[in-house]
């Protein structure tokens, strides 16, 4: 979906903007900077909320009866986060921005713009921006600017880059801007589900960041029309999902961004990109000169004319930016896996260019020079350099090769940032900035978080729109927001180790009591607890009124979490009574359990309902009736001659054919010019020469069915009927040991929930052409 602004104004000043006469928050706060580079843009803070419940991925593979390795290498995540029907968007704003604001002391009145971007929609009009004023409008603060942004995993990002222009912007009013990116990952029942979560950021925007934006055209932007990932029913939490044109998706805003990107700070720091050279050699009539690209006047420098100015953030280098040159990188996760795949693509878009730039190089002898390093060098993807790039998104081979490559560069540059989203899942919005986090907590825990090192942050959302920007680390003038702080503030290993592991089974019982909410309507009451099981400083949802009102509250700073071991079970009595009524057996969530009946029920709000016990259906015995003449249709080998190919049709004989010929068969022939011709077969010689036959089968004497049955039916329908009987031995739900009838007895307890399925392409078909046959012989004997 394309991204909305819920609210009258979603973008800010641009910094060629009239500027304001007067400024209504302190004056002296107010200093017009011209210089791009001493703003320092960027992030001051940064909070974190996850809930306090999260479950493993391996014991979720074990629950699910998938194989050992499926979500926790397959996917590459360690753990989710859940959460019940006790909170939503908003609740998860309300608790991140106040202990933002609690943990940095900052005071409600210095906050000009607050901004949200999620997907996690409650209502259609009201913003969750808006909830968010509870927490500013009792300390008397009402002008704040910024509204909700929606778009799939998106929005935090555009809500980023609206705050840092509104703060970069000579409409800056002195005051901080803070960016909230919130959402709650649902799926249906289905193999996504384990790429659950539940997440919250906020960040503190301002000027002289330790984290700085520092030239805020360090960034690029991809925006396409595709249907890879959206949410159209209103009704449901759940996505509409592509899985694999997502995935293609991502890789082709990626490149879009990248390529872009990296060519923009190749030109920042007085590199000429492939385009450049390329463009000056059809306009300097092959010369390899350097011509200086004008700007326009509207440029942020307020230059009227001249050159590109080469930023103080981009120091003149020798080598053009790669996936190599920054310190680290952050990328948007859904799964850790594609996070690996697509930092691992980047090396194959950086060889990409150099192939580009030999291309057009002018020198014949630096061409050679660089064709020796290239080939000594990257080698191994030269069979990619010129393939279509559409082509290598589902390549198995480049992926090896691309894993190897980029493997090392990896554990440096992303396993710090990825550490996170392994634990807590995927957050939608919050994702790319969950990541920024865990960078700043692992790297800044250790130390290494200095001055000067540089974070490329890539940020997608389907639908689609990405963005790349870069961050980085400076010293700043002011003392009160510093890296230092940030990691103190974080402290994510202690709070990740503080939350409880549950049962993969509340996963199911959270998801579908979040389902039963939506459905249920207005007013609501939440079922699941509140007090004692969420993290202190929680916000909570308390209901939803017969107005369709939502209001909260906050679990008290001091309270005390019970202890696991005194309530085993996340999910409430009703929520697992509900469940019992619902079981159901799908591979990804559960273990088979098999209902039929529909129960009358009252639902937590005192609402009959009806509820229908689904049935599992799976499939655990199958049969196969092969041809040949030669022995009987059902034998034991039956399954590995068709694994094996065996030939299973044979010569017709002449009593056949004589037979066939009596039945005045019309033969129709397709010719190779497309047309068709049909003719009588009148000679054994035009007649088919091989067939399938089938052989002996007597339901009499190797099932135990009554004689005056098995005379009921045409051959076709006997088979049918030994092929469901073989079907039932193989499920072992009869013994069929001997003809003896009672060991072919379905148990009365499998009866009514349990079917076969019979294929045919003519059913019946011999049984009415025998009584059509009867009926003309009846004819003619009358006659």
């Amino acid at each position: 979906m394309s991204a909305v602004a819920v609210g009258a104004l979603a973008g800010a000043l641009a910094s060629s903007a009239v500027r304001r006469m007067s400024i209504d928050a302190n004056p002296d706060n107010y200093h017009p900077i011209n210089s791009l580079q001493k703003k320092n843009v960027g992030i001051l803070a940064v909070e974190v909320y996850t809930p306090s419940t999260y479950v493993s991925q391996e014991a979720l593979e074990e629950h699910s009866g998938v194989s050992k390795g499926r979500y926790t290498i397959g996917l590459g995540q360690d753990a989710l986060g859940i959460t019940g029907d006790s909170e939503d968007v908003n609740s998860l704003a309300l608790t991140v921005v106040q202990s933002l604001l609690e943990k940095y002391e900052i005071d409600p009145n210095e906050i000009g713009r607050l901004e949200i971007g999620t997907e996690t929609l409650v209502d259609k009009s009201k913003s969750t921006k808006t909830v968010l004023m509870q927490l500013f409008e009792p300390f008397g603060n009402t002008d704040i600017e910024g509204a909700t942004v929606v778009n799939a995993c998106y929005g935090g990002t555009a809500a980023l880059l609206n705050a840092m222009q509104w703060v970069e912007s000579d409409g800056w009013d002195g005051r901080y801007a803070i960016v909230v990116a919130a959402d709650i990952a649902a799926y249906a029942r289905g193999p996504a589900r384990p790429t659950c979560g539940v997440g919250a950021v906020a960040v503190l925007v301002g000027r002289d960041a330790p984290l700085s934006f520092m030239d805020p055209r360090e960034r690029a932007t991809h925006a396409s029309h595709v249907w890879d990932f959206f949410k159209p029913d209103h009704t449901v939490e759940y996505p509409t999902v592509d899985g694999a044109h997502s995935q293609t998706c991502y890789y082709r805003a990626l490149e879009d961004c990248y390529t872009r990107f990296a060519d923009k700070l190749d030109k920042l720091s007085g590199l000429q990109t492939q385009r450049q050279q390329t463009f000056q050699l059809a306009n300097n009539n092959g010369s390899s000169s350097p011509t200086k690209r004008k700007i326009p006047p509207q440029c942020p420098t307020g230059q009227s004319s001249g050159t590109i100015p080469q930023s103080s953030a981009n120091p003149a280098v020798d080598e053009p930016f790669s996936a190599l040159s920054p310190d680290y990188f952050v990328f948007h996760a859904p799964y850790n896996k594609l996070v690996q795949k697509s930092y691992a693509r980047l090396f194959l878009l950086d060889a990409r260019r150099q192939h580009e730039r030999l291309a057009v190089k002018n020198d014949e002898t630096a061409r050679e020079s660089e064709k020796k390093d290239a080939t000594s060098t990257e080698s191994p993807l030269a069979p990619w350099l010129t393939k279509p790039i559409e082509e290598t998104y589902t390549d198995r081979a480049l992926d090896g090769v691309l894993k190897k490559l980029s493997s090392t560069s990896y554990k440096q540059r992303l396993s710090d940032s990825s550490h996170l989203s392994k634990l807590v899942g995927n957050t939608y919005a919050a994702s790319v900035f969950m990541g920024l986090a865990s960078l700043i907590d692992k790297v800044g825990g250790r130390g290494e978080l200095t001055p000067g090192k540089t974070a490329v942050v890539f940020s997608y959302g389907s639908g689609a729109m990405a963005t790349m920007y870069r961050l980085h680390v400076r010293d700043t003038t002011q003392s009160r927001f510093t890296v230092d702080k940030m990691i103190s503030s974080l402290s994510l290993e202690t709070r990740l180790l503080r939350r409880e592991e549950v049962h993969p089974r509340e996963l199911d019982y959270a998801l579908e009591t979040r389902a039963r909410m939506h459905r249920a309507g207005a007013p609501y009451s939440p079922v699941y607890p509140t007090v004692g099981r969420m993290f202190p400083g929680t916000y909570y949802l308390n209901g939803i009124d017969s107005k369709w009102r939502r209001t909260y509250s906050r679990i008290p700073l001091n309270d005390k979490m019970i202890h696991r071991n005194d309530s085993p079970n996340l999910a409430p009595p009703i929520v697992l009574r509900l469940a019992k009524q619902e079981e159901v057996s799908i591979p990804v969530t559960g273990k088979l359990s098999v209902l039929a009946e529909t129960n009358n029920n009252t639902d937590s709000l005192g609402k009959e309902s009806v509820v229908m016990k689904r049935v599992a259906c799976v499939v655990s015995g199958i049969a196969a009736g092969l041809p040949g003449k030669d022995g009987p249709v059902f034998r034991e080998d039956n399954l590995e001659r068709l694994i094996r190919g065996d030939q299973c049709i044979g010569p017709i004989s002449g009593t056949t054919k004589m037979s066939l010929l009596d039945k005045n068969v019309v033969q129709l022939k397709k010719n190779p010019n497309g047309t068709t011709e049909r003719f009588s077969v009148s000679s054994q010689s035009d007649h088919i020469q091989i067939a399938a036959q089938l052989g002996s089968l007597d339901l009499c004497a190797s099932y135990g069915v009554a004689a005056g049955l098995v005379q009921t039916m045409d051959y076709a329908a006997q088979v049918a009927v030994a092929a469901g009987l073989e079907a039932l031995k193989s499920a072992k739900l009869v013994s069929g040991k001997s003809a003896d009838s009672s060991e072919w007895k379905l148990e009365d307890k499998y009866r009514d929930t349990t079917g076969v399925v019979y294929a045919s392409s003519f059913p019946a078909m011999d049984a009415a052409v025998g009584e059509v046959m009867r009926f003309l012989q009846s004819k003619t004997v009358g006659a």
